[in-house]
Formats: structure tokens, sequence, C-alpha cells
């Protein structure tokens, strides 16, 4: 084994998986459920902030551990200096901070969804989750057995973390659904107006961090903030979806 293959395998028999560090966040803030009402926005920030701090912690334990190991297996070059180390293990180091990398990407995502989910949870309001209408959805509020009754009272939402990937072919989706309402929540916060806009045609709205609606799309209604979609939207959607329970 090299210590390309070594050093991948040990980071996913060390490394906690994004799961287990987006409980210990949650663990560590514990929000009320009335907080989260009020500050959605700041809940949903603060557990990402946590999370990557542990992330942080805990990547750099595994890396030092994978090192010393590689080493006395000699996998890595052992040397008397750093810069030697790097002279004669340049490539492995390189393709280790690009593996570091890489991980670190994957696991973005999926932690912007499992905290959302928490926070939904603990909200206390009914949903199904991943599940298959045309295309996947994340969420339909209340129930796909509600949905099926009678779409247009329901809540669809989708969450992605970032639109620079599939975006369209998910709006085009999301639109065939034809829910009450349909929603897609980003933590991106490089959003063009065009993007906005072609959402707009397809009945799709847009949930963004309240700061960047504030400052970037306070025009636009299609647009709204994560505290404002918890406070104002999906408690006046209550009324149409409650009834199909």
């Amino acid at each position: 084994m090299n210590f390309v293959e070594f050093q991948k395998k040990r980071r996913v028999e060390i490394m906690p998986s994004g799961r287990k560090l987006a409980k210990m966040a949650q663990q560590k803030c514990e929000f009320a459920s009335s907080q989260i009402k009020v500050d959605f926005n700041g809940c949903l920030k603060r557990l990402l902030d946590i999370e990557f701090k542990f992330y942080g912690q805990k990547e750099k334990e595994c890396s030092e551990k994978i090192i010393r190991e590689a080493e006395r297996l000699k996998l890595l070059k052992k040397t008397s200096s750093l810069a030697s180390s790097f002279k004669y293990n340049y490539q492995d180091i390189r393709d280790f901070f690009k593996s570091i990398s890489q991980s670190r990407m994957s696991r973005a995502g999926g932690s912007f969804e499992n905290h959302v989910k928490y926070l939904f949870g603990s909200l206390k309001y009914p949903f199904d989750s991943q599940t298959i209408l045309n295309g996947k959805v994340d969420y339909i509020i209340p129930s796909e057995k509600a949905f099926r009754k009678n779409r247009t009272a329901c809540v669809v939402i989708s969450i992605k973390r970032t639109l620079r990937e599939r975006w369209r072919q998910v709006v085009g989706e999301l639109a065939s659904i034809n829910a009450g309402k349909i929603y897609m929540m980003t933590a991106d916060k490089k959003i063009s107006s065009s993007k906005v806009n072609e959402m707009k045609k397809h009945n799709v709205n847009l949930v963004i961090w309240d700061e960047l609606k504030r400052e970037k799309f306070k025009e636009y209604y299609n647009v709204t903030g994560f505290s404002q979609f918890i406070k104002i939207d999906l408690p006046s959607s209550k009324k149409m979806w409650e009834q199909l329970l």
C-alpha cells in the first residue's frame, strides 16, 4: 500500500462522520424552540461555525496521527527537518493536502443539510424527507400522503448548499411538481440576480441568509431570509396544509 491509499483509508477510520460532528455541535448549542423561531438564521450559523471548529480540531489530530503512522511504516521518508521532509515527500504531501481539501468540501453540503433538518425537527413541523416526486425533494410539509391528496396545499423544500451545479435542473424538477409553495434553501453567498429571476419564472422561492437578503435582494419578493421563512412564510401556509392531517 502506498501513502495515498494509506492516508485515505486511515482518514475514513479515524475521522468522525459528518453526522457525529453535527451531533456534537447540536449538543453544545441545545437551542430552545422559541429561540429557533425567532432567530433561525443565527442558530443555523452558530451550528455551522461550531461544527467547523470541531472539524478543524479533529482534522488536525487525524492528519498528525496519519503522518506519524506513515513514517513508522516507512510510507513517508522521515528526515531531520521540515524542509528536507518536504523535499523528499513533496508529491505525497501535495496529494495528502489535496485529499484533505476534497474531503472537507464533500462534508460541507451534508453539514448544512444536517443542521437544517435538526432545526426543523426542533420546531415540530410535520414533514417527510428525501421523497421522490419528479426528482428527489428534501422536505414535503406536512407529508407525502398529504401531497397526494392536495399538492397545492403543501410546501416543498429543496436544499442546495451552493447553486453552482445542477441548479437549473433542480429548479425545473421543482416547478413541475406544482406544489402550493416551493422553496430552495441555500447557504450560497454568491447568487446572481439572473438566477433569482429564472427561479421566479418557475414560481420557485429562494431562501438565503438574512443579511444577504437585506444587502442584495431586498426588492425581490421571491427571495426570503431564513428567519422570515420560519417566522412568516411557514406559519402562513399552515392553514392550507393542516386540514390534510
